[in-house]
């Protein structure tokens, strides 16, 4: 039974929820937003015919509810079919789309577009756009999508130069004659919805609503976990009423106001008129973008303006903007990059084969899932169980594609040049069909990706541990969360021992990275930091030699290591072989100075095995050690292992000779809805030869690591 459509109204109120899980999310996550907040909220919903929403769940979500929950996913589609539910499409995975390239962007939004079709009869006309990050050129693939019309942030309107006031109703925005409709979410109403008193926030709808002018509308758009899912919320919403009493007020007010959907504003409701919105996003992002100092600062910027003060500053405040987290993170600009990298691959492959590279296609928008590319409130970046399905992901398109164009043979090498993450240095991406490589020339020779495309397993992406703008208030944390305040205006540690991982790297976390410590430095002290190197390979530019022959092929990076009293050259060479999930680190160290070189070779490797505890994750050949999150220090070690049985792959080292191997875990702090965290990033392996050269002399040194199931 359909819902006919409200008769004209003098105010309107526009609800919209956008629901979302990221690729690699866990099931047990997935089910308690079903349970806690998907699924109740409908069933209120549900006992309020009169109240309209427009609805959005990002493409992995919606196939997993058809898929895993009838319950949630029937009683919205009934929403639907009875016009109380107007279900808004997007990117496929939820990807930022000005990130990335216009194919994708147009294959993202056409793959929602089919699904939601697919599942509930009808197209969307409109869509989320994932966390509202716009760009000016954005309208042109929008209305090439044929997409009508999407919400943003209220803060992109007045950062055009609109007044609050005329933010009760749609806009026309254009790029070169493109045109769509944008509608401005209230960043008060994003505040006040669920966690202010039903009252207050009805006397604001009120307010919003009170121009003079056709159809003034107050627009509501946000997160629809903040419905149950963020902490204390499900009691709040739920236990305690909240939503069931708003909802109430709204239907006693049907007199004067009228819910409807996005469809239904933009199908009877004049544009206010014409808009050119600039890069933005909402007013927390331009806070998390930023560097830590400007960051916090900022965030006490958004607190006075909240608070009332310095209102009249808002349209000039813009914070940093959605690329700057590529500044601010190498990890993500590196994925990125790969995922641009990879995105040309499967172009490449879909032109020779389309059939396969559909396949590629979706493996690619799966990895374009934008949880991983940033981090502010929400964990995203830092969750490493994310960054693996992105990788894996990945690496599913790049091993489809590669499987085309090379026709489908296994011995094969290849070896890309160049500023591969467009960060001014030169890279050497070195790929077999069993394992891919990064290594920065720049960075001495560092590798910051170790993969096994067959497997769709990586291995190299361990974050590197930064200052946050947040950390001091973890310093500072107390308290826990209620449900009465919105997650952005409160820190709580869910574990004290947070405090233990705000360390701060000196360099990016990478693998083949080499420093010489003297002699008399003891392991020990290497291990804790109180032994400084005497010179590293951190950012020094290496001299670079490529060589193939048959299925073999070699990078070698030539690096020189000097500091007081010290006079090194050092050869480090890449050695693979077609086919093969292994390759060898080689070392000649020559000694070009006047006096005798006596210490450590020191070769540090980083590794990502997800999980620092747990009966599946352990070291071998470490003595009795056995844990990853463990630390210490192994003498007279030839080999050892590194094993992760949950995704079934061991690392295995061979050493050359006896050597000193140092283990630590790589911890981070780091935000998450429900407070701060310590999450396990991987273990830090160093691997200590020992050195003397007389003048003049050099020695060679090798481990060769290799990548085998679980025995």
């Amino acid at each position: 039974m359909s819902v006919p459509a409200p008769a004209p109204s003098r105010r309107a109120l526009l609800l919209c929820l956008h629901n979302h899980q990221p690729v690699g999310n866990f099931d047990s996550v997935i089910e308690g937003a079903a349970r806690d907040a998907y699924l109740p909220f409908l069933r209120t919903l549900a006992d309020f015919p009169s109240v309209k929403v427009t609805i959005h769940f990002s493409g992995f979500l919606l196939r997993w509810l058809a898929e895993r929950s009838p319950d949630t996913f029937s009683l919205l589609k009934a929403l639907s079919d009875r016009g109380q539910a107007e279900v808004l499409g997007g990117g496929m995975y939820e990807p930022i789309l000005a990130l990335l390239p216009e194919r994708d962007r147009l294959g993202q939004i056409e793959a929602l577009a089919l699904e939601v079709k697919r599942l509930f009869g009808k197209a969307p006309e409109g869509i989320w756009l994932a966390e509202r990050v716009w760009e000016p050129d954005l309208p042109a693939t929008l209305f090439a999508a044929g997409v009508k019309y999407l919400p943003l942030d209220d803060y992109h309107f007045v950062r055009a130069g609109l007044s609050p006031g005329e933010l009760d109703g749609v806009y026309l925005t254009e790029y070169n004659g493109a045109a769509v409709r944008v509608f401005p979410g209230s960043e008060r109403l994003r505040y006040l919805i669920p966690f202010g008193e039903v009252g207050e926030t009805l006397r604001e709808i009120e307010r919003l609503t009170s121009r003079a002018v056709p159809y003034p509308a107050a627009i509501f758009a946000d997160d629809g976990e903040k419905f149950g899912v963020w902490p204390g919320t499900h009691r709040s919403v739920y236990g305690e009423g909240w939503l069931r009493r708003f909802f109430e007020g709204v239907s006693e007010r049907a007199d004067w106001l009228t819910t409807m959907t996005f469809g239904e504003y933009a199908s009877v409701a004049p544009p206010r008129g014409t808009v050119y919105l600039p890069t933005c996003s909402y007013t927390e992002m331009g806070e998390w973008a930023l560097p830590p100092g400007p960051a916090a600062g900022f965030a006490d910027l958004l607190h006075d303006l909240r608070d009332g003060k310095m209102a009249g500053m808002k349209p000039f405040l813009q914070g940093g903007y959605f690329r700057n987290f590529l500044r601010k993170y190498d990890e993500s600009n590196q994925l990125h990059k790969r995922m641009l990298w990879v995105s040309e691959r499967v172009a490449a492959a879909r032109r020779v084969r389309p059939v396969r590279g559909r396949a590629a296609c979706d493996f690619l928008y799966r990895a374009q899932s934008n949880d991983v590319y940033w981090h502010g409130v929400f964990g995203g970046l830092y969750l490493n169980h994310m960054r693996e399905a992105a990788y894996a992901n990945l690496l599913r398109a790049e091993a489809a594609s590669d499987a085309v164009l090379h026709g489908g043979k296994e011995r094969w090498t290849e070896a890309v040049r160049g500023d591969i993450d467009r960060d001014g240095g030169e890279e050497l991406l070195l790929k077999t069909s069993g394992l891919t490589l990064l290594a920065h020339a720049h960075d001495g020779g560092a590798v910051t990706e170790i993969s096994l495309p067959r497997r769709a397993v990586a291995l190299g992406h361990v974050l590197t541990r930064r200052e946050e703008g947040y950390h001091g208030k973890l310093r500072r944390a107390v308290g826990s969360f209620d449900g009465s305040t919105s997650i952005h205006d409160a820190i709580v540690l869910k574990d004290p021992s947070v405090l233990s991982a705000l360390g701060v790297d000196p360099w990016q976390r990478a693998s083949f990275r080499e420093a010489y410590y003297r002699d008399g430095d003891l392991p020990e002290a290497i291990l804790s930091g109180a032994a400084a190197p005497g010179c590293v390979t951190a950012g020094r530019e290496a001299s670079v030699t490529v060589a193939r022959r048959g299925s073999r092929l070699a990078a070698e990076f030539a690096v020189p290591l000097g500091g007081e009293g010290i006079d090194l050259h050092l050869v480090k060479t890449l050695v693979l072989r077609g086919g093969g999930e292994r390759f060898e680190a080689r070392f000649r160290l020559e000694n070009r100075g006047a006096e005798t070189a006596s210490g450590w070779l020191c070769s540090e490797w980083n590794l990502n095995m997800l999980s620092g505890d747990g009966p599946d994750r352990y070291y071998e050949g470490m003595g009795e050690a056995r844990a990853l999150s463990s630390s210490g220090v192994a003498k007279g070690v030839r080999g050892f292992r590194v094993v992760d049985a949950w995704r079934n792959v061991a690392a295995g080292a061979a050493l050359d000779r006896e050597c000193v191997v140092l283990r630590e875990p790589v911890e981070t702090a780091s935000l998450s809805e429900s407070g701060a965290e310590k999450i396990h990033q991987g273990v830090c392996l160093r691997v200590l030869f020992p050195v003397r050269l007389e003048p003049g002399n050099h020695e060679r040194y090798s481990i060769l690591w290799s990548f085998k199931y679980v025995d």
